[in-house]
């Protein structure tokens, strides 16, 4: 059972571990790539942006075409021209629909941009404030809204801010160049903030909702344990109740059958003495076994919630004197107990049966968990108009780990299958059953070494 509990645990925790694992690097992968895309973005809005501006000089210069030299436009369409790099384009003749294929698009698109401003900025000079006005429509179209710097450079000595821009620190912005020329000297220069901060904010939700998850699964496994631990603790004292039970109901079977032999086959009917002395050694253990049987069955009928009490007034005093008398007659062991009832004749009302059970109960477990003596101290008092019955003795105490277990149906220190103290872990279980039913209270102190002390409070 324990190496499969660790096993268990093991497994669950593997699994664990690893859905966590593979959480974390979703979130980095899907980082990483908004990070890519948003980089993409930016630099395509750059691109745009300088398409746009460079359509609007043109326009600007069809409107004050007359005064542009003829000449000077050809002869600058002609450097340029000097200048492109071969484009290749193919045709398919063979498809009806003409498609045509483009094996450098992009090269191609590079040289067109570039010779639009080898002629353009000749005639009319770059717009830096329309360009940033430009740029900033684009990117506010692709919902990024980041702050940044437009810088426009023409050599790597010699650059212009954009009207908006301020001195800054540029080692602590992310820098994006777009090149414009041959040489590519000219470019504008975007500095903006680093871009991951704000990719971050957006995930906020998708962070949240993982962490909720993790956070799930967390808890769900600790609570899995404890149901394992639960389990195995159950285990252990269905374990510990077959072994004392089968002690428990074995032995006075076995006294009784030992006793009634003797009286038939070995002639102790003929000694009254004898007789007497096994027929009363009889009647105690069928007495112990019915006790048995009886807290078993009133355990059940509370599980239906079908156990009526039957209550009366009772001296607390008699009662006590009653079970002083029993365990006096009844035991292996000196057994001290006194009676301290004030005032002496202190009535309550109660169920005198079931009464009777629990003040035995706690005298035979104070007896059972002592060493070669035992003093105990029943004591009975009024306390702001309620009755305050303890039932004290100085035996070996209880572990500090189960004082809150000792109530349960079954529970016993955990011994294996050595069996030192009789019990079978219903008794305890029983005195509370029978004082929740009274709508009493009880609670217990006890220290390793020194003894144990039950109360009973009586509203």
């Amino acid at each position: 059972m324990k190496f499969r509990f660790k096993f268990t645990a093991i497994v669950i925790l593997g699994l664990l571990i690893l859905v966590c694992g593979y959480q974390v690097y979703w979130l980095v992968n899907f980082h990483n790539e908004q990070y890519r895309k948003m980089e993409a973005a930016i630099k395509n809005a750059m691109n745009n942006a300088d398409f746009k501006e460079i359509a609007i000089r043109i326009n600007d210069l069809q409107n004050d075409g007359d005064s542009i030299p003829r000449q000077n436009l050809n002869g600058i369409m002609a450097r340029k021209q000097e200048k492109m790099p071969d484009v290749v384009v193919r045709i398919n003749s063979s498809k009806k629909d003409g498609t045509v294929i483009w094996s450098d698009a992009k090269k191609m698109n590079v040289s067109i941009q570039q010779g639009f401003h080898l002629t353009i900025d000749s005639l009319k000079s770059i717009d830096i404030a329309r360009y940033d006005s430009l740029l900033r429509t684009e990117l506010n179209q692709l919902e990024i809204h980041i702050p940044y710097y437009l810088e426009y450079t023409t050599n790597i000595n010699d650059s212009t801010l954009s009207p908006y821009a301020k001195d800054i620190d540029k080692s602590k912005y992310k820098k994006y160049v777009f090149t414009f020329s041959d040489d590519n000297k000219e470019a504008y220069i975007v500095y903006m903030k680093e871009p991951q901060w704000y990719i971050f904010r957006d995930m906020i939700g998708l962070i949240c909702v993982s962490i909720l998850m993790i956070a799930l699964l967390i808890v769900s496994y600790i609570y899995l344990l404890k149901i394992i631990l639960r389990q195995k603790t159950i285990d252990e004292i269905k374990s510990d109740f077959i072994n004392n039970m089968t002690h428990e109901l074995k032995t006075p079977i076995a006294i009784t059958y030992a006793a009634v032999d003797s009286l038939q086959n070995f002639g102790m009917a003929d000694d009254p003495k004898k007789r007497d002395e096994y027929l009363t050694i009889s009647r105690e253990q069928l007495m112990y076994l019915n006790s048995l049987v009886e807290q078993i069955l009133t355990m059940s009928v509370e599980e239906r919630k079908n156990l009526k009490l039957s209550t009366e007034n009772i001296s607390l005093t008699e009662e006590f004197e009653n079970q002083k008398n029993k365990f006096y007659l009844n035991n292996t062991k000196p057994v001290f107990i006194d009676i301290d009832v004030n005032p002496e004749y202190l009535i309550i009302v109660a169920d005198r049966l079931h009464f009777g059970n629990i003040i035995s109960n706690l005298i035979e477990n104070a007896i059972k968990y002592s060493d070669k003596s035992v003093h105990i101290r029943l004591s009975a008092y009024r306390k702001d108009n309620k009755t305050i019955i303890s039932v004290t003795d100085n035996g070996i105490g209880i572990p500090g780990n189960a004082l809150d277990k000792i109530f349960d149906k079954f529970y016993r220190v955990s011994t294996g299958n050595i069996h030192n103290v009789k019990g079978y872990g219903l008794g305890l279980s029983y005195v509370k059953t029978i004082v929740e039913k009274h709508c009493w209270e009880i609670s217990v102190e006890s220290e390793e070494g020194k003894g144990t002390c039950f109360k009973i409070t009586i509203i």
